[in-house]
């Protein structure tokens, strides 16, 4: 009986923060703070339970039969559907669609968005526009959600837009600051390019389909006659019809999750208040993209390989490429902002290479411990800006005072003045780094099983490098942040080059940057409640996720592949023992070229100090922005001019013109009408 609850009334789970983000809008919630927290996350906190049953009913669904090697598509559990709209002879419906990895990414989104929820009560409770922050959050868990939900391709994509849209509101929360409102409108600039052509790709999806409906039945988008024939089928360029679907689609994941070369909005939303962060690396707007190639992987499978060759080859790339230059960065939120563009190329690869189960795998393991790694950066941002010398700097340039605070080589020493903040942050260190046992051991050393034994040599090796740097630069990140001395007495200065128009950033409810709840009790390294609760709450998933997927036969093994009806990976053991060596051989390099580094703040660092040129490169981040600016950037500003000129000599003149011409002819006939008409001869002969 309970079970039928949460499969008849599963539409809850995103129906829920919806709720909050109507009421803390279009009522008086909205004026009180408190009310319009503690609203949300409740809310938030029953999609959670829901989610949870329904995962729970879901579990034991039957899967639905392979249309591909390797890989079956999940039976539903729940489908509820309605008539939304004709569409030619036939009407296009909207509803829910529920399967087993549906089930458990409901799972963790709602976790993970309650965790981040909860944190945010602490951290943004002296912020004036608190309430609004919960508003927009609170739109954005649910547009995830349902998009998790969505029955067809366009519900889906209505959701993934409408993050897309919070993601602009949210990244550019503290629109006083030029780097706010800018990193916003990159955000949403770059990300649409990926959503044109994803658009593209549905479109075409229905030329073929007549249908966007997820399932296997007739007139559903895997159906297995028509995966068999548009994937035997020419198409465009010589590629079969799913060749060209599936890299239309896959453009999406490029620009939602950050892949090369759409990579360059994520590390900018930093600028977003740390919560944002967390949520956006952790539980919906990148790990949507991933979600997608996972969601329509029975189109990537139906042609010879080839999509899936490009979504191997840019995965890998991209989890190297973000990953050389984390080593090389100093803000604590940027060095995780590029490990999780590095983390993200880990699934797509996965992906790419069939390990349909690792890389869905890794998305949600990932989703926990980096949730808890932005959160815990953010409590020990929370606490720098309160120190003496970055509160001198406050006075003068609040977003300088803040950028000072997130530099790592201000830090050091704060596992004693921070002990949750350093246990439960060394908990997500350790799975990031993949640890055993530690959830992203299990997860990441999934994917390298899944490519060593498939013969994907290329692509092991550079996530297997990938690996060494990650545990390289989260080992320097933590050293240098919670071991040495503290160097925050005498900082390195952040020189903003572009102070907002007012410094009186209380008047904004920017004090402290962002955040509040802000040591009432006068202790300098105080430790929020409710910020510890989310921590602690996250730092539990960072040991034990991993342990929902443990491949062994035993009893709860393999358990996340078997209620997915996919076949069982066995543990490597050659594979597992190389992961753990490189992961530890990437900790002990770090320790050994950091354990007596930054005696202080100003001192150089230590790989800078050996090869200067290549540490400026990665620290510049390869420039890749600058290049933009400098091609892309300069075309549309030539283009601009074009069309301004267009627009202002021609377009204007013709419509000025067309304007005098009816002034012309209008006057005309006036003159004669009243000449001719008005005082002509009357029809009396008067």
């Amino acid at each position: 009986m309970m079970m039928s609850f949460f499969t008849q009334y599963a539409w809850l789970i995103p129906a829920l923060p919806l709720l909050g983000f109507a009421l803390i809008t279009f009522t008086p919630l909205r004026q009180s703070k408190a009310a319009s927290g503690w609203t949300a996350t409740g809310l938030m906190l029953a999609a959670t339970l829901i989610a949870l049953g329904l995962l729970a009913a879901v579990a034991g669904a039957p899967a639905g039969d392979a249309h591909g090697e390797g890989f079956a598509f999940p039976a539903p559990a729940v489908v509820q559907r309605f008539v939304w709209a004709p569409a030619g002879s036939s009407s296009l419906a909207m509803g829910v669609y529920v399967d087993s990895p549906a089930a458990v990414m409901l799972a963790m989104v709602t976790i993970t968005a309650t965790c981040i929820h909860l944190f945010s009560i602490g951290y943004m409770a002296s912020n004036p526009r608190q309430s609004r922050f919960f508003s927009f959050i609170s739109l954005f868990a649910s547009a995830m959600l349902l998009m998790v939900m969505a029955d067809n391709l366009l519900l889906f994509f209505m959701a993934w837009e409408i993050m897309g849209l919070c993601s602009y509101l949210l990244i550019g929360f503290l629109y006083e600051r030029p780097q706010a409102y800018r990193a916003a409108v990159k955000a949403f600039i770059t990300t649409r390019i990926g959503d044109v052509l994803m658009l593209l790709g549905l479109v075409y999806l229905w030329t073929q389909a007549g249908s966007l409906a997820f399932g296997t039945g007739e007139g559903e988008i895997f159906n297995p006659e028509f995966l068999h024939r548009i994937g035997g089928e020419p198409g465009i360029l010589g590629m079969s019809h799913a060749t060209g679907i599936a890299l239309l689609i896959f453009a999406g994941t490029v620009g939602k999750s950050a892949q090369f070369p759409l990579h360059v909005w994520l590390p900018d939303a930093m600028e977003g208040p740390t919560p944002v962060s967390a949520l956006i690396h952790a539980a919906t707007m990148v790990s949507a993209g991933v979600f997608l190639v996972a969601r329509t992987y029975p189109i990537f499978l139906a042609d010879n390989g080839t999509a899936l060759a490009v979504v191997a080859f840019v995965g890998a790339f991209t989890a190297l490429f973000a990953a050389t230059i984390a080593v090389a960065q100093y803000d604590i939120k940027r060095i995780l902002a590029y490990s999780t563009l590095s983390q993200l190329g880990f699934m797509v690869a996965a992906l790419g290479i069939g390990g349909w189960v690792a890389g869905m795998f890794h998305l949600l393991a990932h989703a926990f411990f980096k949730a808890l790694l932005f959160l815990g950066s953010g409590a020990v941002i929370h606490a720098m800006e309160a120190t003496p010398a970055i509160e001198k700097i406050h006075h003068q340039d609040e977003y300088a005072a803040q950028q000072t605070a997130q530099d790592i080589r201000n830090m050091g020493g704060l596992r004693q003045k921070l002990p949750w903040t350093f246990w439960t942050y060394t908990a997500g260190y350790l799975a990031l780094a993949g640890i055993v046992p530690f959830a992203g051991f299990w997860s990441k050393d999934e994917i390298l099983a899944h490519a060593m034994e498939n013969g994907n040599i290329v692509v092991y090796a550079v996530l297997a490098v990938a690996a060494f740097l990650t545990a390289f630069y989260m080992t320097r990140q933590w050293f240098l942040v919670f071991f040495g001395a503290f160097r925050g007495e005498k900082p390195v200065v952040y020189v903003n080059a572009e102070p907002a128009p007012s410094h009186h950033a209380a008047d904004h409810g920017d004090h402290h940057a962002e955040h509040g709840d802000h040591h009432a009790d006068h202790n300098l390294w105080h430790e929020s409640p409710t910020m510890t609760a989310a921590l602690a709450v996250l730092a539990s998933f960072a040991v034990t996720a991993g342990f929902f997927n443990l491949p062994f036969s035993m009893p709860g093994g393999h358990w996340l592949s078997h209620i997915w009806g996919q076949e069982a990976a066995p543990l490597n053991w050659t594979v597992a023992g190389i992961s753990l060596t490189v992961a530890l051989a990437g900790i002990a390099a770090g320790w050994y070229a950091y354990r007596s580094a930054f005696a202080k703040a100003q001192d150089t660092d230590p790989l800078d100090a050996r090869a200067p040129g290549l540490f400026r490169i990665l620290h510049e981040k390869y420039r890749v922005d600058e290049l933009y600016a400098a091609s892309f950037g300069r075309l549309t500003a030539v283009l601009a001019l074009a069309w301004a000129f267009l627009d202002r000599r021609i377009l204007d003149g013709i419509i000025n013109g067309v304007g005098s011409l009816t002034l012309f002819l209008s006057r005309v006939n006036y003159i004669v009408d009243d000449t001719l008409l008005n005082d002509g001869p009357r029809a009396d002969g008067a």
